[in-house]
């Protein structure tokens, strides 16, 4: 089998890492402020009348894995299309990368800061989008050439 080597291909896996990566963050500030989750569904299910219990729990953890699925998800797509506009502007320097995925990055860290209350959380984004570059820069093959990045036809080695 051929090793096909584009951008886009990249940034998917970069944005593997970078999911994986936000996943984690999502999960423990999720677990963290656990008390307040709780607070709340137990209100809206006693206004609601609905009894409590052990469904606030599964509701709680039903929760952290759908948002750890949605930012794993999230940054597997955007990975792949930081890859295609990279491609799109002619593969420049890993600076214009750098400043593709800083703005993506500081987009993404102000919406976690202003969700979680805390400038940290928005930091530990920002810096889960910085490790794209050098993952990027490490997996992508510029030299790899036109001929591995095509369709592989069949009978062909």
């Amino acid at each position: 089998m051929v090793t096909r080597v584009d951008p886009a291909r990249t940034g998917v896996r970069a944005g593997r890492v970078v999911g994986l990566l936000t996943a984690g963050l999502a999960v423990a500030t999720l677990v963290a402020d656990r008390g307040a989750f709780r607070e709340a569904t137990t209100l809206l299910l006693d206004l609601v009348g609905v009894d409590p219990g052990l469904s606030v729990t599964a509701l709680f953890w039903g929760n952290v894995a759908l948002a750890a699925a949605a930012r794993y998800s999230a940054c597997y797509v955007v990975g792949s299309l930081l890859g295609v506009v990279y491609d799109w502007i002619d593969r420049p320097s890993t600076t214009a990368l750098a400043g593709l995925v800083l703005a993506v990055g500081l987009a993404d860290g102000a919406l976690a800061a202003l969700d979680a209350r805390s400038a940290l959380v928005g930091a530990a984004y920002l810096l889960a989008w910085l490790c794209y570059v050098p993952v990027f820069a490490y997996l992508f093959d510029e030299d790899a050439g036109d001929a591995r990045s095509g369709p592989r036809r069949l009978g062909a080695e």
